[in-house]
């Protein structure tokens, strides 16, 4: 029941964190401004840093706000422990 509270708790943590901070900051920090003609459907990771996550959607690279991209990782971060979490119950429960 122990890693079900902690997940659930991740999980709610870092939804509020990342609601709260894309409501007050926005979901992106910037982008740039290249105009394309027929841009190809392109999402690429571009880079990871402790600023935060750079995305390119084949014209364009969009700096994502790293409250955002933390709270979304804490939120995935307790659905797999609060999964583990009702795992082990239901095991212990046989």
């Amino acid at each position: 029941m122990r890693l079900v509270r902690v997940g659930m708790s991740c999980f709610g943590v870092g939804l509020f964190v990342a609601s709260v901070a894309a409501v007050a900051f926005g979901v992106t920090f910037g982008c740039t401004e290249v105009f394309c003609e027929n841009p190809p459907l392109v999402l690429a990771l571009r880079g990871v840093s402790l600023s935060g996550v750079a995305v390119f959607d084949g014209c364009n690279t969009c700096q994502l706000n790293p409250a955002v991209v933390g709270g979304a990782a804490l939120s995935a971060l307790g659905v797999v422990v609060g999964g583990v979490g009702v795992a082990g119950d239901l095991r212990a429960a046989d």
